[in-house]
This record gives C-alpha cells, sequence and structure tokens, in this order.
C-alpha cells in the first residue's frame, strides 16, 4: 500500500474530525437527560454529521476520479449530493469495517500482517442518509402548534426515531473505509490506543 495525496487525506481527516466532535456532543447531550431541548440540539448536530459523511464522499471521488460531478460540486444539501452520486452510479459511500490481524493464510497469501473485514450491518445507502436527513431536519423548525400541540408531544412522538437515527450513524461512520477506483482511507473516529480521530491513506496493492 502507499500513501496519496496529502492533501486528500488532511481534507478528509478534517472532516471525520468535525464528525468526532459532533458525536462526542451528542452524547452529552443524550446524558444530560434527553429532554426536548437536548434531543432538539443533538438533531441540530446529526444533520450536519450527514452533510459532512457527504462532503467526504466528494473528497474520496475527487481523490479517485479527480474531479466531482458538476451538480453536486458547491452543494451544501447532503440529499442533492447522494443524489446526484446515486444518479451516476457512483456508490461511494464510507463501509463499516474493522481492522484485525490477518490469518496466516492471509499473511502466505498477501504478504500482509492486517486485514480490513467488513461489518455489513451497520451498512448504510444513500436512500438510508437521504431518509435520516430528512427526519433530522423536522426537529430544526418550531413546533407547529396545529400539528404537535406542543414540545413534550412531539418529543414523545419522534425521540425514539432520532437517537436511533443517530448510533445508525454513528455506527456506519465509527470505524470504515472508503475507496473508489483503488484509492482509499482507513478511518477510526475514536482510536482503541489513543482515543484519537485517524485517517489512512492507502491504495490497494495491485502487484
Amino acid at each position: 500500500m502507499r500513501l496519496l495525496d496529502m492533501d486528500a487525506r488532511d481534507s478528509y481527516h478534517s472532516l471525520m474530525l468535525t464528525i468526532r466532535e459532533r458525536f462526542d456532543a451528542i452524547q452529552s447531550l443524550y446524558a444530560l437527560s434527553a429532554s426536548f431541548s437536548q434531543a432538539e440540539a443533538a438533531a441540530f448536530h446529526g444533520r450536519k454529521i450527514v452533510e459532512a459523511i457527504a462532503f467526504g464522499c466528494l473528497v474520496a471521488i475527487e481523490n479517485g476520479l479527480k474531479h466531482i460531478p458538476r451538480d453536486a460540486k458547491g452543494q451544501w444539501n447532503a440529499e442533492e449530493i447522494f443524489k446526484s452520486l446515486k444518479s451516476k452510479n457512483l456508490a461511494i459511500l464510507p463501509s463499516p469495517s474493522r481492522l484485525r490481524p490477518a490469518t496466516l493464510q492471509e499473511q502466505q497469501e498477501n504478504n500482509v500482517q492486517v486485514t480490513i473485514e467488513g461489518i455489513p450491518e451497520r451498512r448504510l445507502s444513500h436512500d438510508d442518509l437521504i431518509g435520516i436527513y430528512r427526519a433530522l431536519h423536522a426537529w430544526l423548525h418550531e413546533v407547529n402548534p396545529y400539528v404537535n400541540k406542543d414540545h413534550e408531544s412531539f418529543h414523545a412522538e419522534k425521540s425514539a426515531a432520532l437517537w436511533g437515527d443517530l448510533e445508525r450513524l454513528r455506527l456506519f461512520v465509527e470505524c470504515h473505509f472508503i475507496s473508489i477506483q483503488g484509492e482509499a482511507f482507513y478511518c477510526t473516529l475514536w482510536d482503541s490506543q489513543d482515543n484519537k480521530t485517524k485517517v489512512g491513506s492507502l491504495t490497494k496493492n495491485t502487484a
């Protein structure tokens, strides 16, 4: 494996640091009591996390293809970015994965000491991310009294889904691999050794 363009790795790392900080904030909000105001603030962070994931996909695309789809470049709305990628069959999304020691067979066949192993049950599709993004948006407006009589009823109706969606997002990007045309990043938001957010920039060895 070889190092890639440092600018791409730095850009991706910066996005992942922001995502990690937002997840830390969400955890703090949940620990307070998870009342309406805490849930509302957590939803705000969650929506920005989805946007950062979308931007991370664009960084990976530019690093591999050397260009970004015109209708996605300069876009801030995550839904529009994911729709653009899906329409162009650019299935560029983080793939939840873990690093594990290579088996003896893998060491012998591939000359590697560690293996990146996917975690299929944590994966989210473009449509999954769009659905979460839309659901989070409902928290960003003042509660309409003609729909929900007060904050408490809104919170009672939607809070379980909110915290569930935020947990799905956390599991999706907590440790992941993202790649296009052999160009790849491996990221962990909370490294097991020092709790730091780390991004390894690498490419598949095709020799």
